[in-house]
Order: structure tokens, then C-alpha cells, then sequence
């Protein structure tokens, strides 16, 4: 068990999309999904090794991690896995509708968030996966304050952040706080207070 973190592993094409989806870049909308679905794609690649099963359920925390996670789940399935999708928006829902979905949770799992700031979410999520052979994380972003959390955990990363904000409608971190990954994610133009 352990954290694989691809920032290492560093190229062009991966700098290239870390540097777009940087808190600072100032970068939002098409070009920011764009990234993070490449960034999904290029982490599958790393994970498909220790994913040992064909069936693979992946949860996506919706919202910030939709496009990093789409990028994962076409990956995976372009590499042969038989891949099941389902969004998590919050825990009332996800408890409401859990029972629908008892077959395919029976596989192995992959959680995906975008970042990971204190994991507190994605790690209690992972508690009501009683019946999965296997529970995988993925992230863009895993905060260096969380990683103590995750070690002897299944993570997979794109890159560890020093930083650790709280995401808000801003373009800089300050103060503890900084752009919302979401808001970024799906805003086309720049509606951020300085």
C-alpha cells in the first residue's frame, strides 16, 4: 500500500498540464477541463498495472472531479477495463441511492476527487464500501497536509501540494483561502475577486 505520486515521473506533456491547472495559473473553463481530463487519462495508464480485476466501478466526487475522472474512466476503458461510472455529489444522496448500485460496488473501486485537501470526505466515502474486493483513491491534487492519511492507502496523484486552501471565489490564495477548483473548472470567464 502506498501513495504514486506521477510528479516524479515528470515530461513536458505532464508539466504542461500541471502548470494549466495550477491554483495560480489564472487559467479557467475549457482549457482547465481539457487538463484535468488529460491528467485523468495519463494517471490510468499508471494505475492500470494494480487495477488486477475487469471490472472496475469508478466514483467520482462531482464536481471538481468530473472531468479528471471522465479522463480516468475512458482511459481504463480504452485499456480493456469493463468500467462502471457513478457521481457522488453529497452523503444524503449517495445514501439514498446506494442500494440501487449494491452489484457494481461489489467490485473493485476507484475514488476520484480533483483534490484532495483534507480527505476527510473521500475517506469517509470509502467507509460505506463494505463490499468491494478493493479501494483505489485518485487525485489531481493531494495536499502534503493529507498524505499521512493515505499511507497505507491505495492513492494514486498526479502531484503533492504544499498548499492547502480552503477553495473560494478568488483568483490567488490568500489568507488560507484560493480559487475553487470547481468554479474554475466550469466558469468560461473570470468572475474572481483579487
Amino acid at each position: 500500500m502506498s501513495i504514486i505520486s506521477l510528479d516524479v515521473e515528470k515530461n513536458s506533456e505532464l508539466e504542461s498540464l500541471i502548470t494549466v491547472c495550477r491554483s495560480d495559473s489564472h487559467i479557467n473553463g475549457l482549457q482547465l477541463r481539457k487538463a484535468h481530463y488529460g491528467l485523468g487519462k495519463i494517471l490510468a495508464k499508471r494505475m492500470i498495472n494494480d487495477l488486477l480485476n475487469d471490472n472496475i466501478t469508478l466514483v467520482v466526487l462531482m464536481r471538481a472531479g468530473l472531468c479528471f475522472g471522465m479522463g480516468i474512466a475512458d482511459e481504463l476503458e480504452e485499456l480493456g477495463k469493463k468500467i462502471s461510472v457513478l457521481f457522488y455529489s453529497d452523503e444524503k444522496q449517495w445514501n439514498k441511492e446506494k442500494g440501487n448500485w449494491i452489484q457494481i460496488l461489489e467490485n473493485d473501486i476507484v475514488l476520484i476527487d480533483a483534490v484532495i485537501n483534507t480527505g476527510d470526505i473521500i475517506l469517509k466515502l470509502s467507509k460505506t464500501m463494505k463490499n468491494s474486493k478493493k479501494i483505489f483513491f485518485a487525485s489531481n491534487v493531494l495536499s502534503e497536509k493529507a498524505v499521512y492519511k493515505f499511507e497505507n492507502k491505495f492513492l494514486y496523484t498526479i502531484r503533492i501540494s504544499e498548499k492547502s486552501f480552503k477553495g473560494s471565489k478568488m483568483s490567488v490564495v490568500k489568507d488560507g483561502k484560493g480559487p475553487d477548483t470547481g468554479d474554475r473548472l466550469f466558469t468560461q470567464y473570470e468572475l474572481f475577486s483579487e
